[in-house]
Parts: C-alpha cells; sequence; structure tokens
C-alpha cells in the first residue's frame, strides 16, 4: 500500500474516533445532567410533600364548641372538662 494512502486512512481513522469520543463524551455529560436534574426535582418533591405535611390542618387546631360537646353533653361542660382535664359535670 501506498505510505500516502495509508497516512490519509490513519488521519480519517483518527478525525473519526475523535468525533466519535465527542460524541460520547455529550451524550454522559447529558445524561449525567439529567441524572441531577432529576434529584434535584425529587428533593424539591420532598420537601414540599414535608412541609404539607408539617402544617396542621386547620379541622385539627380549630375546636368549636359543636365538636367538643358532639357527645350530647352541653358544649360549656364537656369543653371545660376536656381542656381542664376534670370530668364533665
Amino acid at each position: 500500500m501506498d505510505p500516502l494512502k495509508a497516512a490519509a486512512a490513519t488521519a480519517v481513522c483518527l478525525v473519526l474516533f475523535w468525533l466519535a469520543f465527542r460524541l460520547t463524551r455529550r451524550l454522559v455529560d447529558m445524561a449525567i445532567a439529567g441524572g441531577y436534574a432529576e434529584e434535584r426535582r425529587r428533593l424539591a418533591e420532598e420537601e414540599a410533600q414535608a412541609a404539607l405535611d408539617a402544617v396542621p390542618q386547620a379541622s385539627a387546631i380549630c375546636a368549636t364548641p359543636a365538636s367538643l360537646g358532639a357527645n350530647g353533653d352541653p358544649p360549656s361542660a364537656s369543653a371545660i372538662g376536656i381542656v381542664q382535664g376534670a370530668p364533665a359535670k
């Protein structure tokens, strides 16, 4: 084989290898960046869910006389008994 043709074929192969290497490197970098973005999104969702779980529900902190006296006792007597820990009269 002619040495000039061999050198040209080697140069073409090196250029193709270099292009394939760069393409592979970019694809790997994109996959890693996508993984980081997915992790950040998942952590943000978990933090949002934890924040929602940490906020007490309005029905749990808002006791009305009707909800305290739901067992048939007058609201004032049962509410005082529940709050003070004494038995209702």
